[in-house]
């Protein structure tokens, strides 16, 4: 127990730090679309998903609503597999874009910089792992892998949306976060199947994960 919460605080720590310096605050210069990218809001979410979880502790009260939801094995997978699917996306779709930019550039400077490493490895990694050692592997079902899947779908859709009708993202000549979901750019049909295709490996990856954990 002291292990997990010591992981848990430290993913919180961890995922405050990455978006404050990820957000521009710092510098000066706050992005204004920054809670429009699924990656900045998947760590919000780990982080209030972790510090309620550090609150109920703290508090005792497990049997409460609050307290029954958080300790919830079906959210505490949900949460786990919605910012895993951040590395993910992030590592095998989005990265091999940046390595092969200008060393000198923005794509390539922001790719390097440390908030990205926290955001896009650190606390998924981390996240991953506390799952990984701590759910409870008798209360795990394989159907959780077709439950999760619903937020990030929440996401396209509102993405979606708000492409259709928003703004250009800020230093992006694009009303869609990830090129891969740019309507304009590659039409409906290649929208679908990148969603479909996507939605279906990480399906994969969270029944992957349930056999993992029931196994070891």
């Amino acid at each position: 127990m002291a292990v997990q919460i010591i992981i848990e605080v430290l993913v919180v720590l961890v995922g405050c730090c990455g978006l404050v310096m990820h957000s521009g605050w710092l510098s000066g210069k706050p992005r204004k679309d920054f809670f429009r990218y699924y990656t900045n809001l998947s760590n919000l979410l780990v982080v209030m998903f972790y510090l309620a979880r550090i609150v109920v502790r703290i508090s005792g009260n497990y049997d409460g609503f609050f307290g029954k939801i958080v300790f919830s094995e079906l959210w505490f997978y949900s949460v786990t597999m919605s910012i895993f699917l951040t590395f993910g996306i992030y590592h095998f779709l989005l990265m091999p874009s940046f390595r092969n930019a200008p060393p000198d550039s923005p794509e390539f400077k922001f790719s390097h910089s440390l908030s990205n490493y926290l955001v896009h490895y650190v606390v998924p990694l981390l996240s991953m792992l506390n799952w990984l050692i701590f759910a409870n592997k008798a209360a795990l079902e394989y159907k959780w892998a077709l439950i999760w899947i619903v937020i990030p779908l929440i996401y396209v859709v509102y993405s979606t949306i708000r492409g259709l009708h928003g703004d250009i993202f800020e230093n992006t000549n694009s009303a869609y976060p990830y090129d891969f979901m740019d309507i304009g750019k590659y039409g409906w049909a290649k929208f679908i199947r990148n969603c479909l295709v996507i939605t279906v490996i990480f399906i994969i990856v969270g029944l992957f994960f349930i056999f993992i954990r029931k196994t070891i």
